[in-house]
């Protein structure tokens, strides 16, 4: 198995394009991520189909902020199918009262990915949790 420069560029834009969801809180635009049937492991709960997947996005929405950094994205494509794994360092910020808290996670998804008319979307994705930190931080 191997991947073309085209495939290796359109499967990270996908990752990028997750990010951005997750970051803008653009559950709807989790529908051009995600196939319609797909498949969202999240830490052993297996959350599907994709309108599933954009109700559970929703959990976002106890952070003021996210940033999802995407990156080591390496896939092997064969056919119309690909998979692989892609690196994530997201931070959320909670704000109580006049704190703010920083939730830095290291995270890998594991993903299956289909090649569809719209392009690649994401099948399955196993979501797996490294690490994790907590601390107050200075906020505005």
């Amino acid at each position: 198995m191997s991947i073309s420069d085209s495939d290796h560029i359109a499967i990270q834009r996908l990752m990028y394009r997750y990010a951005r969801c997750a970051d803008h809180k653009d559950y709807e635009g989790f529908a051009a991520v995600f196939c319609e049937d797909a498949v969202f492991d999240f830490l052993g709960e297996r959350v599907t189909p994709c309108t599933a997947i954009q109700e559970m996005m929703r959990t976002l929405e106890k952070y003021t902020s996210t940033m999802h950094q995407v990156h080591n994205t390496l896939y092997e494509v064969e056919e119309d199918f690909a998979s692989g794994e892609t690196y994530c360092l997201a931070t959320h910020l909670l704000s109580a009262d006049s704190t703010v808290t920083k939730i830095d996670m290291g995270i890998v998804y594991r993903d299956q990915l289909r090649r569809t008319s719209n392009g690649w979307l994401i099948a399955y994705r196993e979501f797996n949790l490294l690490w994790s930190h907590t601390a107050v931080v200075d906020g505005s």
